[in-house]
């Protein structure tokens, strides 16, 4: 995994699921995010950074979260880019909105610009999802997101739900991101959408480009299949010292007998499973074969 000193925050761009470090000093001089992507408050899971057009709007928004608060479970699914994240009123106390950093007024805003067909989905900024990694003030970039996603339904991707905290009743959001599919982000782009915003979507990501011009339609996600673990030849191994003494003494029996093995490993399954049936040891043209049963009757070909 690529890790990004704190000395060079400033000179990066973001490349996802890079780390990148927190210095050395007390408290939030250490901190990452305000030296990463200037502009950026030092604090918050919703840190906005405005344009400077007075249109009161903001250029890009990072979520932030540590994946950790069992009450709010934010969750990104790799295998299908989608990205869960909660609202700012996790007390109770408040009104939905009533947050401090507006947090769920921006969901709001968002989401109902991601619906409209008024072209307002042009206000829409681009999301830079990080989580806390590695020790003290180290996070990892997840990726850049779009709202929405062409698998959620529009009264799906953003839901008011209610929740009970000491005896008291509150409302939060449950938000829906699509994390996109570009593995870096120049940080000319999020200059020109503070500075230029009408000028900055031709430096813009490929996929960001066609999410604004065709909506939750266009979104392309970041999709990472995850490769199916095989069991090491030290895994497959694994046993306690009786276990040991065990295998040992069956390797120096079945030595120079290959063929006998076969009928020890057979006669081993059928104790262990007695749905293991009707096995064909090796023959000269093709490997051992063999029947596991599913049900009460019927057989699915070797296992």
């Amino acid at each position: 995994m690529i890790e990004i000193p704190f000395e060079r925050l400033e000179g990066s761009d973001l490349i996802v699921d890079t780390i990148y470090k927190g210095g050395n000093l007390k408290g939030k001089a250490s901190e990452v995010l305000s030296k990463l992507l200037p502009g950026c408050s030092n604090s918050g899971g919703f840190r906005k950074v405005m344009r400077k057009d007075n249109s009161g709007l903001p250029a890009y928004v990072v979520l932030y979260t540590s994946m950790s608060e069992l009450a709010w479970p934010d969750y990104l699914d790799e295998e299908t880019g989608i990205f869960r994240y909660y609202g700012d009123n996790r007390t109770p106390g408040k009104i939905i909105l009533d947050t401090p950093r507006k947090g769920n007024e921006l969901l709001e805003l968002v989401f109902e610009c991601l619906n409209s067909k008024d072209g307002s989905i042009q206000n829409i900024p681009p999301f830079l999802i990080f989580k806390k990694g590695g020790t003290g003030w180290d996070v990892q970039f997840l990726g850049l997101a779009a709202p929405g996603n062409p698998r959620i339904s529009p009264d799906k991707d953003l839901v008011a739900f209610w929740r009970t905290m000491n005896g008291q009743r509150f409302q939060n959001y449950e938000a829906y991101f699509t994390i996109l599919n570009t593995s870096e982000i120049d940080k000319e782009w999020l200059s020109m959408l503070i500075y230029d915003h009408d000028n900055s979507l031709k430096y813009a990501p490929d996929v960001w480009k066609r999410f604004i011009k065709r909506g939750r339609n266009g979104i392309i996600p970041l999709i990472a299949k995850k490769l199916p673990k095989i069991p090491d030849k030290y895994d497959q191994l694994q046993s306690n010292e009786d276990g040991q003494k065990c295998l040992t003494k069956i390797r120096r029996y079945y030595k120079n007998n290959p063929y006998g093995f076969e009928n020890c490993a057979k006669a081993i399954l059928e104790k262990m499973d007695d749905k293991f049936q009707d096995f064909s040891l090796t023959r000269p043209w093709r490997d051992a074969l063999g029947y596991y049963v599913i049900g009460s009757a019927s057989k699915a070909n070797n296992p």
